[in-house]
């Protein structure tokens, strides 16, 4: 699997840091990464050459980290062009994207793991 690109989920978010509740395209990788775009409840697609993991896992559930940017200009991870890049968990049932919350899994680490 290519370790280049993500796909993104539009959901709500509350930032960890300040609390404020964002709307954010949260970057991850799972089922076909492919520049796809997400919103709650919809089904993960797993057709294509560019599988995360690389074997849908059984059932289609599992959860995931992503990544997102709060926007809150008064946040103090809000730095105008780079801002410091939240984790968010997403969870995924049946191969549908049922939610996304922010969380804290390894700070200052882009690894998009993939959790059971």
């Amino acid at each position: 699997m290519s370790k280049k690109g993500f796909n993104t989920l539009y959901a709500e978010l509350a930032c960890p840091q300040c609390g404020r509740t964002v709307s954010s395209g949260v970057g991850f990788r799972a089922g076909s990464v492919c520049q796809a775009k997400y919103q709650l409840g919809e089904k993960l697609n797993w057709q294509g050459p560019n599988l995360h993991p690389q074997t849908r896992p059984q059932a289609g559930s599992f959860k995931t980290i992503g990544y997102f940017e709060c926007d809150n200009p008064s946040c103090s991870t809000w730095h105008d062009c780079f801002p410091e890049v939240q984790e968010a968990l997403i969870t995924i049932e049946d191969d549908v994207i049922i939610q996304a919350q922010a969380t804290t899994h390894k700070p200052g680490e882009q690894s998009f793991d993939i959790l059971s």
